[in-house]
C-alpha cells in the first residue's frame, strides 16, 4: 500500500530564515508594533547582498528591497529589546 507523503508548507514570510526573492532574510520578530501599518509588527531583516540590517512590517517582507543597495524605502526603526509582560 502506498502512502501519501506530506511536504511541508512553504515557510511563512514572518518566520526567521525566510528569504524573499530579492535576497532579504528575516532575522527575528522584534515584538514591537509597526509605526506605519496598524496591526503589524516590526521584523528585523538582513540583506544577503550587503548585510544591511533594517526593520520591516510583516506585510512588506515578501516584496522588500534593501534600502542600502537595492533602492528600497527606508526600514522601520529597530529597538534593542521587545516589550515584555514581566518588565
Amino acid at each position: 500500500m502506498l502512502r501519501k507523503i506530506r511536504l511541508p508548507r512553504e515557510a511563512s514570510t514572518t518566520c526567521p530564515g525566510f528569504r524573499n526573492g530579492n535576497g532579504q532574510i528575516v532575522v527575528r520578530d522584534t515584538g514591537w508594533p509597526s509605526g506605519t501599518f496598524a496591526g503589524q509588527r516590526i521584523y528585523q531583516l538582513r540583506c544577503e547582498h550587503c548585510a544591511q540590517v533594517y526593520g520591516a512590517n510583516g506585510c512588506d517582507i515578501h516584496a522588500r528591497l534593501c534600502p542600502a543597495c537595492q533602492g528600497g524605502v527606508p526600514g522601520e526603526p529597530l529597538r534593542e529589546a521587545g516589550p515584555s509582560l514581566f518588565d
